[in-house]
């Protein structure tokens, strides 16, 4: 049922796409997000051990809180995906905050495969692991980095 309306919601709404029905370049960035760090933020909820193998019962609960923030940062894009009434400004700010996120994950991704090729390392991927992560979350400044500065 929620689908429905919100396949109906979206439909309906003319400024949340362009003029021949597809969603509005800038939104994409923010659509990208929340679809990424929803897989992200369930995998740390779940599966904390499988983000930091051997972890303390305290590591865990702080994996899932990390978990929890990438869901909400999900449903913050979401909520710019879904309102058609938020201005350029706001969009843009939005995309440097998110964007700048984007970054760390690149730099963990990095720093992993240059440790996993000294190291050799044989633990399990995870979504992937690190030349996915670098790729995806590279993608993704990338496309806030767009959105920020051709924002209109």
């Amino acid at each position: 049922m929620l689908m429905g309306l919100t396949d109906t919601y979206l439909s309906l709404s003319p400024t949340r796409h362009s003029k021949d029905g597809t969603m509005r370049p800038e939104k994409l960035a923010f659509l990208m997000h929340a679809i990424i760090e929803t897989a992200a933020g369930l995998s740390f909820i779940l599966h904390p051990e499988g983000q930091l193998p051997g972890c303390t019962p305290t590591a865990k609960l702080i994996l899932r809180q990390y978990g929890g923030l990438l869901l909400a940062s999900s449903m913050a894009c979401l909520v710019v995906v879904i309102d058609s009434s938020l201005d350029s400004t706001t969009m843009r700010l939005l995309a440097v905050a998110l964007g700048s996120y984007h970054i760390w994950p690149c730099y963990r991704a990095l720093i992993r495969i240059q440790t996993e090729t000294r190291h050799r390392a044989k633990e399990a991927s995870v979504l992937g692991g690190p030349p996915v992560h670098l790729l995806v979350h590279a993608v993704c400044l990338s496309l806030f980095v767009h959105t920020a500065i051709f924002e209109t």
